[in-house]
């Protein structure tokens, strides 16, 4: 004989689960914060070394320092690029999780709604709640499918 899980318990584990993302949201969000100074510093220090290339170029400079500046600025160019591309990685992390809490939260509403519009009988729970539950888990896959289409 299945026993139902009790309301309060799924209640305690719904909000657990919310706050975790909301926690890797939250995380995630300063990390995208972070690769953004980050990409801000690679572009300030970029600048700075090519405008003292081009002031040194204006008073004469020796082809080997010429090189050599000229190489600096190429691996400036890369770190600015790397940075760039960490910061794209963030972004689409921080997309992703938002689109999962979102996906949560329209599980949360339907299933409140559900709730408040049947009082279903003790032996028709747990058919009703996999029902439910199939429906939530169709709707994040159908979200998943739609980002990796983009």
């Amino acid at each position: 004989m299945k026993t139902a899980t009790h309301p309060a318990t799924s209640r305690r584990e719904t909000r657990k689960s919310r706050e975790f993302t909301e926690q890797d949201y939250g995380q995630s969000l300063r990390s995208c914060e972070t690769a953004a100074q980050r990409i801000k510093s690679a572009s300030d220090e970029l600048t700075a070394a090519w405008t003292a290339l081009c002031g040194e170029l204006s008073s004469g400079i020796s082809a080997t320092d010429l090189l050599r500046k000229r190489a600096w600025c190429n691996v400036l160019e890369l770190r600015l690029k790397e940075r760039a591309h960490e910061l794209e990685e963030a972004r689409q992390i921080v997309d992703r999780l938002w689109d999962d809490m979102l996906v949560s939260r329209r599980a949360r509403e339907l299933f409140h709604r559900y709730l408040k519009k049947e009082e279903p009988e003790p032996a028709e729970t747990g058919s009703n709640f996999t029902m439910l539950a199939r429906t939530a888990i169709a709707i994040a896959a159908e979200n998943r499918i739609q980002q990796t289409k983009k």
